[in-house]
């Protein structure tokens, strides 16, 4: 496999400039952290060929050059560099969907492949590179995630495909599934960031009642998205609690930090609501009230 197809399904033989241009900038960006991450001593460049007239099916060539850019095209060192690349990239994108944004718990390996077993209880195999490239990798993660955040705000696009060059499925990802995706890299820490724990209060100022897409906030005057993992919450909403922008909630919430070195501190980086404490309505609030200035205060004091 050295070479791959990309296919956005849809009902539409259209898509949003924005949404192809950031997906395979994404799908690049992560093709060559992958090849960083097998360290092969060849400079990739990734080339999309030419599309056909009506589809959205884009063919991915991989072009494997030495590093002093000295050109070896289609020698047998090239074509297995491209095709462990692309095996990587398709087992990354079948252990996000596998995953769906929970945690993996590694049940037990061997020298090829891991065991691995997901929230819901369903067991697979993955490449051990595969594994590890996820689990140490925060940048393979958080592409992983801005790809499918792109494609879930695409109301054209309602599937995600890689071929094989003889258009044989390799993973193929729902639409209903992108949203889990994009939240994949919550789970996992890495050694240079650490989560926070917080009691406040969070004012709405953008809502969804799809518990797989993020609310906006602001909180203590700083505009925040966060994913809300509250069962209890999620079964309110089911059962007709009306809420609106201004709104206030009183939660629990964790604050993932990553360790600058550049200003030797810990920087905000995403937020999660664990549990909503009470929602309070706009209606409710009171507002500051702040003394009056006396205009007629005596100037010749």
């Amino acid at each position: 496999m050295d070479d791959l197809k990309i296919k956005f399904d849809g009902e539409t033989h259209q898509i949003e400039t924005n949404t192809l241009i950031n997906s395979l900038l994404h799908f690049t960006n992560l093709t060559h952290e992958i090849n960083r991450e097998l360290g092969t001593d060849r400079k990739i460049e990734i080339k999309v060929n030419a599309l056909k007239e009506g589809s959205f099916l884009v063919h991915i060539v991989i072009e494997a050059n030495l590093i002093d850019n000295i050109k070896g095209l289609f020698t047998k060192d090239n074509i297995e560099i491209a095709a462990n690349i692309f095996a990587v990239v398709g087992g990354l994108f079948g252990f996000a969907k596998f995953l769906k944004g929970g945690k993996p718990e590694v049940m037990e390996s061997n020298d090829i492949s891991t065991k691995i077993k997901n929230t819901k209880g369903d067991v697979t195999y993955i490449d051990n590179r595969v594994v590890k490239i996820y689990q140490n990798n925060k940048s393979v993660r958080e592409t992983i995630a801005q790809e499918f955040e792109t494609l879930e705000n695409d109301p054209n696009v309602t599937g995600f495909e890689l071929l094989d060059k003889e258009d044989k499925p390799i993973v193929q990802i729902v639409k209903e599934d992108f949203a889990a995706i994009a939240n994949n890299d919550a789970s996992i820490v890495a050694a240079d960031e650490t989560i926070i724990s917080k009691t406040g209060f969070l004012v709405i100022s953008a809502l969804s009642f799809d518990k797989n897409v993020k609310w906006n906030f602001y909180f203590e005057g700083n505009k925040i998205s966060a994913h809300i993992k509250d069962e209890e919450f999620v079964k309110l909403i089911e059962r007709g609690e009306k809420f609106s922008k201004g709104d206030s909630l009183e939660a629990e919430f964790e604050i993932r930090q990553q360790f600058d070195e550049s200003i030797n501190t810990y920087i905000n980086k995403s937020y999660k609501i664990t549990k909503i404490i009470k929602h309070i309505g706009r209606a409710e609030q009171g507002r500051l009230e702040f003394p009056k200035v006396n205009s007629d205060v005596d100037k010749s004091a």
